[in-house]
C-alpha cells in the first residue's frame, strides 16, 4: 500500500471519527462518543505498534564489492527481527550507485517473528560506467498490521563498489605472447633461480643475497651456505602507462583517459588469464604502482588501481620506462601505453634499444589524442598528425617493435580485439 492511500484512508477515519464524536456528543449519545474513543485508542495502538516493530527490526548487506560493466549483481539483505514482538509489512529500501535505477525496494509482509533472520535478495545491473561509486545507505521501514501507520529509519551503511571496465581478450598479445624470464632450457632439468622450489644448499659465494643464507647448514659446515630453488618459468608482463597531463583530450567515452583506462584494462587482464605475471607502472598526481603478481585476485587489483588514475601527471611515458627500467627482467615483454603520437623520436629509439639490449620485448600502443575533442590546448592539423603517425610507425617498424594506434574514430572494442591490431612482430 502507497503512503498517499495510507494517508488518505487516515485522514478519512480521523474525520470520520471526529464526525461521530461530535454527532454522539450533540445527540448526548454515549455508544457514539464510546465509539469515536474506541477508534481513536484504535489508531494509537496501531501507530505505536508500526514504531514498536522498527526498533526491534534490524538489516545488514552483503554483496561482493567489485563487477565488471553490465555485469548482474546480486545483493543479499539479512533482515533480523530482535523485538519480542511480530513484525508486519517490513519494507527495505537499498541505493546501488552503479545501476541507473538506484534505488531498490524490497517488500517482507510478514509474519517475522521474535528473534528470527530472513534473508531477501535482490539482482540489478552495473549501468553506470567504470569507476568507483558507492551502495547505500539502507532504510528499514515498518507498519502497523493494518497499514496504516508507517514508521522509517536511515542506516548510514555505506560502502564503495568499484565497477571495471569490460575487458576483451587481445587476440594481438596472445599472439605475441609474454617470453621467459629466463633462458629457455629442459623445463624438468633443476636450475637454480628465484622460484619458491627449494633445490638444496651451496657454498657461500661473492653477490649472494645474505637473506638466503642457511643457518642450520652454515652451523653444521663452520662455513657460509645458502639456499638455492630452482628457475622460475613463469612469463612477465610489464605495463607502462602514461598518465602525462598534457595529453588529456576528448569527454566521456570518447577521451584519452578512456581509451587508456580501458586498453590497459584488457592488456592486464589478457596477460593474466595466460598465467603471466603482471606488474603495472606509471606516474600522476598519485602513483600506480601494481608489483608483480599472477592469478584473476591480482588482475582484479591492477583493475581496481586503474579505475582510480587520473591524467594529471608530469612526467613522460619514457622518462617513466627509464625510471622503472631495471624492474623488467630479461627476456619478458613490456608494453608502452601512451597517451599521443607525438613521442620524441630520438628519445623512443634509445629506450627501444635500451630494452632491447636487456633482452626485453616492447610493444607500444598509442593513442592520437589529437583525434579527440580539444580540452586546454589545440589539435595538430590533421597533415602533421598523419606525418608524425607515419614517422613513429616507420621507427617501430625498423626496430621490430610490434605497435598499433587508436583514434576517436576507432571502435575501440573491434580494434582491441583484432589478431592483427599489433601488425607483424
Amino acid at each position: 500500500m502507497s503512503l498517499a492511500r495510507t494517508a488518505t484512508y487516515r485522514r478519512f477515519l480521523y474525520a470520520a471519527l471526529g464526525f461521530v464524536g461530535l454527532l454522539g456528543i450533540a445527540l448526548r449519545v454515549e455508544a457514539l462518543a464510546a465509539l469515536a474513543l474506541g477508534g481513536f485508542a484504535l489508531l494509537v495502538t496501531a501507530w505505536r505498534e508500526a514504531r514498536s516493530s522498527l526498533a526491534g527490526l534490524n538489516v545488514s548487506r552483503d554483496v561482493y564489492p567489485s563487477a565488471f560493466e553490465e555485469d548482474s549483481v546480486a545483493v543479499s539483505l539479512a533482515l533480523e527481527n530482535r523485538a519480542p514482538r511480530t513484525a508486519w509489512l517490513v519494507e527495505i529500501g537499498d541505493s546501488f550507485g552503479p545501476a541507473v535505477a538506484d534505488r531498490q525496494a524490497l517488500l517482507e509482509p510478514g509474519p517475522l517473528r521474535a528473534a528470527r533472520r530472513r534473508r531477501l535478495t535482490y539482482r540489478t545491473t552495473c549501468s553506470r560506467p567504470w569507476g568507483i561509486h558507492t551502495v547505500g545507505p539502507l532504510t528499514l521501514a515498518a507498519s502497523d498490521p493494518f497499514g496504516l501507520f508507517h514508521a522509517e529509519r536511515s542506516l548510514p551503511d555505506v560502502v564503495p563498489f568499484a565497477v571495471f571496465p569490460r575487458v576483451w581478450p587481445m587476440a594481438g598479445i596472445e599472439k605475441l605472447g609474454a617470453r621467459r624470464s629466463l633462458a629457455p632450457q629442459e623445463v624438468t632439468s633443476p636450475r637454480p633461480g628465484q622460484s619458491m622450489t627449494y633445490l638444496g644448499v651451496r657454498d657461500y659465494r661473492p653477490g649472494d643475497d645474505l637473506r638466503r643464507i642457511h643457518w642450520p647448514a652454515t652451523a653444521r659446515r663452520g662455513v657460509p651456505a645458502v639456499k638455492e630453488h630452482e628457475v622460475d618459468l613463469v612469463p612477465y608482463f610489464t605495463l607502462f602507462l602514461d598518465l602525462d597531463r598534457a595529453h588529456r583530450a576528448g569527454t566521456g567515452l570518447k577521451s584519452t583517459l578512456e581509451y587508456l583506462v580501458r586498453s590497459s584494462a584488457c592488456l592486464v587482464w589478457t596477460a593474466a588469464r595466460r598465467g603471466d605475471l603482471v606488474q603495472v607502472l606509471g606516474e600522476g598526481a598519485r602513483s600506480l604502482l601494481v608489483p608483480p603478481g599472477a592469478g584473476t585476485l591480482h588482475a582484479t587489483q591492477a583493475l581496481y588501481e586503474l579505475i582510480r588514475v587520473q591524467q594529471d601527471g608530469q612526467v613522460p611515458l619514457l622518462e617513466l620506462v627509464e625510471h622503472h627500467r631495471m624492474y623488467v627482467p630479461s627476456g619478458s615483454t613490456a608494453a608502452l601505453l601512451s597517451g599521443t603520437i607525438f613521442l620524441d623520436l630520438a628519445a623512443l629509439e634509445e629506450t627501444l634499444a635500451a630494452l632491447q639490449a636487456r633482452g626485453v620485448r616492447p610493444v607500444v600502443l598509442l593513442v592520437n589524442k589529437d583525434s579527440f575533442l580539444p580540452i586546454d590546448r589545440r589539435a595538430v592539423p590533421r597533415e602533421q598528425a598523419a606525418g608524425q603517425a607515419r614517422a613513429v610507425t616507420s621507427l617501430l617498424s625498423s626496430r621490430g617493435v610490434p605497435s598499433a594506434i587508436l583514434s576517436a574514430e576507432a571502435d575501440l572494442e573491434a580494434d582491441l580485439g583484432r589478431s592483427d591490431l599489433f601488425g607483424p612482430p
